[in-house]
This record gives structure tokens, C-alpha cells and sequence, in this order.
């Protein structure tokens, strides 16, 4: 309410500078403004039709309103709720960084020794992996076209982080 009370002080103001500058022998108040007269909506019209002030307010009151879905809550999970209970009463696997913030239902995270090593082996052994660099000018398009079009296709994308080459 008190946006729109802003706004509406906001387009008086402006209209009374717009009206200073226009031809102002053409401009009726607006208590006498007969919307049902097209000379008159036209002048009002060619006053306001570039009005920034004036398009904020009719898209924020009128369009957003009748064409927008708005609801008071955000739909959102961290991935300790995916995994946990809340929304899938199994789950056959979990996937993330490896810590110690699993969802409870999960337990603690045991960490079996050379877990890490074995990952590493398979992921760079070259007869399970490869990688392609990509071009300097690359985009996200230009990436999911590459995927798209693969022979023969992926298997996997792994993402790797942020972790540019130092240089």
C-alpha cells in the first residue's frame, strides 16, 4: 500500500512537470477528463505515453497482478532434505562431496580408506576418461551442442568444480 501511495505522488509530481511543458491550453484537470472522448484520451495519451514513472506503475498495479503467479512461500531443499526422509521415504544412493552433512536419516559419513585413490585411478586412467579443452570463445550453448551431438554418446559428465589451471 504504501509503494502504490509512492507511486501515485510520484506520477502527480510527474504530471504536473509534464503538463508545465506540454501545450497546456489542451490539458483538462483530471476531474474533468472524459475517458470516453478520444480527442481527450488521445492528448492524455501523447502526455504520458513514454512516461517511465507511468509504465512502472500500470505494469507493477495492473499487468504483474493479472498475468503473474505470485505465492508467499518459496519452494526450496538444501540437499540434506532431498536425501533425507522428507521427501522420498528410500533412497538407493546419495551423491555429493563427500562430509559430514548428510541428512540424519542417512547417518554418519564413514569414509572407507583409499576410497579417494580408487576414484582417482579410475577417473584418470584414460581408458575410462577423457576430457576435451575447450575453446577460449566457448559459451553454454556452444557446450550442450557438443554434448548433444557426441559419437559415440557420453555416458557421464562430470563436473569437476571450479578449479581453473593456474597461469
Amino acid at each position: 500500500q504504501l509503494y502504490k501511495q509512492e507511486k501515485l505522488e510520484e506520477m502527480d509530481l510527474l504530471l504536473d512537470l509534464e503538463e508545465e511543458e506540454a501545450d497546456t491550453h489542451d490539458i483538462l484537470p483530471l476531474d474533468m477528463l472524459d475517458l470516453t472522448d478520444p480527442d481527450q484520451v488521445q492528448v492524455l495519451y501523447q502526455l504520458l505515453q513514454h512516461s517511465p514513472h507511468l509504465i512502472e506503475f500500470y505494469v507493477h498495479e495492473h499487468v504483474f497482478p493479472l498475468t503473474l503467479t505470485h505465492t508467499g512461500t518459496q519452494l526450496s531443499a538444501s540437499g540434506q532434505e532431498l536425501g533425507g526422509d522428507l521427501l522420498f521415504p528410500l533412497r538407493l544412493g546419495f551423491s555429493g562431496t563427500p562430509s559430514d552433512l548428510l541428512p540424519v536419516e542417512l547417518g554418519k559419513c564413514y569414509y572407507e580408506k583409499g576410497d579417494d585413490a580408487r576414484m582417482l585411478q579410475v577417473l584418470t586412467n584414460p581408458e575410462t576418461v577423457a576430457y576435451t579443452t575447450l575453446p577460449t570463445d566457448w559459451s553454454v550453448h556452444s557446450i550442450l551442442d557438443t554434448i548433444a551431438a557426441h559419437e559415440p554418446p557420453y555416458h557421464a559428465l562430470i563436473d569437476s568444480g571450479d578449479r581453473a589451471p593456474a597461469g
